[in-house]
């Protein structure tokens, strides 16, 4: 299966997706177990970049925080702490791509804390997770209009929303070098992505919006996410209806960027929606390295 490169790496991703899958470990399926997952395609993605560029440096990162530019001062203060915002939270991608731009001295043994800037790091990746819809209705297959239809929809809706403010915020990063960013977002096993530029990130929003009413956007989310899942520990049950079946298994045709932005413009080009371990998903997934090969290719720094 693309894109792992050996056995190891692959019987990892399966354990991870089994686990993910799990009636005792996804009761609610929310979105944390689906992290590893992710995590694991990536990181493979990043290993094959080595292969052609052994110099750069790159890491997948989970709950990267993005800090916007009013809690920069506050960082280099060691009294100071992002909580003293009044948003619970920055910006933090599910799971990022990280691209450190110090270079390739060999004296990095030397570098301290404030080598560190803004400046010196890209965002390849802005991943945003949702949790999966109920097992129960991946098994049956996701039809047009149904239940699991609507809230698969809705999820990566969302998740494309966030990853894209995700995204803005990286631009608004002080001293950023960021241009092109790859957006990822899925809901459990379904996942769609798109390469942007930094003009149609910033174009997806209006001139005047500023980072702050982003995070206000984000905290709102946040809330309803919150709220959300409390309604749905409530209605779930047991969950016995869900167990014992696995997502590649399930009946599932590719859903288009229309179906997800049903009644929107679609302002960035996401692809269809695919579910791993599919032929559509490889599919996709060896387009999502071409693109970050030539990302690296184009911004290459020795």
């Amino acid at each position: 299966m693309q894109p792992f490169r050996n056995v190891k790496d692959e019987r990892l991703y399966r354990f991870h997706k089994l686990y993910a899958e799990s009636y005792v470990t996804n009761l609610r399926n929310l979105e944390a177990p689906w992290k590893p997952v992710v995590a694991s395609v990536l990181d493979a993605i990043v290993q094959r970049i080595y292969e052609i560029y052994p110099s750069i440096d790159l890491s997948v990162q989970q709950e990267q925080p993005l800090p916007p530019p009013s809690l920069a001062a506050a960082s280099v203060d060691a009294d100071g702490t992002m909580t003293a915002s009044r948003h619970k939270g920055t910006v933090y991608p599910d799971i990022s791509i990280l691209r450190y731009l110090l270079g390739t001295n060999k004296d990095f043994q030397t570098f301290i804390p404030k080598n560190m800037e803004h400046k010196v790091v890209d965002y390849l990746v802005c991943a945003e997770l949702k949790r999966s819809i109920r097992r129960a209705y991946i098994k049956k297959g996701i039809t047009l209009w149904d239940k699991g239809y609507t809230d698969l929809v809705g999820s990566l809706r969302n998740a494309a929303l966030q990853a894209t403010r995700q995204a803005f915020v990286a631009m608004k990063r002080p001293g950023q070098t960021n241009s092109d960013i790859i957006l990822f977002a899925a809901a459990g096993p379904f996942w769609m992505w798109c390469l942007v530029s930094r003009n149609q990130v910033l174009g997806f929003f209006t001139k005047d919006k500023a980072v702050e009413d982003v995070l206000d956007e984000f905290q709102m989310d946040r809330d309803e996410d919150a709220a959300f899942e409390q309604l749905n520990d409530e209605k779930l049950g047991d969950g016995k209806d869900d167990s014992n079946f696995s997502t590649s298994t399930a009946l599932y045709s590719p859903m288009s960027r229309e179906d997800v932005f049903f009644g929107d413009a679609i302002v960035l080009p996401w692809t269809q929606v695919v579910m791993f371990d599919t032929v559509e998903s490889e599919a996709q997934l060896r387009a999502l390295l071409v693109a970050l090969d030539n990302s690296c290719k184009t911004q290459l720094i020795y």
